[in-house]
Formats: structure tokens, C-alpha cells, sequence
């Protein structure tokens, strides 16, 4: 019983340690996502100088529409 009982608790360990080490993956991924689409916006922004920032918005709500 005991020896049973320690090896389905180093079966849950394990599968724990996977589903953190994939969190923590996603989450290195999200990041990385989030920081590019920020300089694209930022870029894109700036490079639209003769727009007012009421019709840059305008666009950027049009997007998630």
C-alpha cells in the first residue's frame, strides 16, 4: 500500500511539474506576443503622423469590431 502510494504521488508530481513547465512556457510566449504587438501598434502609430489620435483610435476599435 505503501509503495503504491508513493508511486502515484510521484506520477502527480510529475504531471505537475509538466503542466507548470508549459504555463510557464505559454506564459514566456504571451509575453513575448503582447511586447511585438505593442511595438507594431506603437510603429504603426508613429508612422501616421498626419492622423489625429481620434482617428488612430477610431482605427484600432475597428480592429476588435
Amino acid at each position: 500500500m505503501l509503495a503504491y502510494s508513493l508511486l502515484k504521488l510521484g506520477v502527480a508530481q510529475s504531471a505537475l511539474g509538466t503542466v507548470l513547465s508549459r504555463a510557464t512556457s505559454l506564459r514566456a510566449d504571451l509575453k513575448l506576443s503582447f511586447r511585438e504587438a505593442v511595438q507594431n501598434l506603437l510603429s504603426w502609430a508613429l508612422s501616421s503622423p498626419s492622423r489625429s489620435i481620434d482617428d488612430l483610435m477610431h482605427e484600432v476599435e475597428d480592429l476588435f469590431i
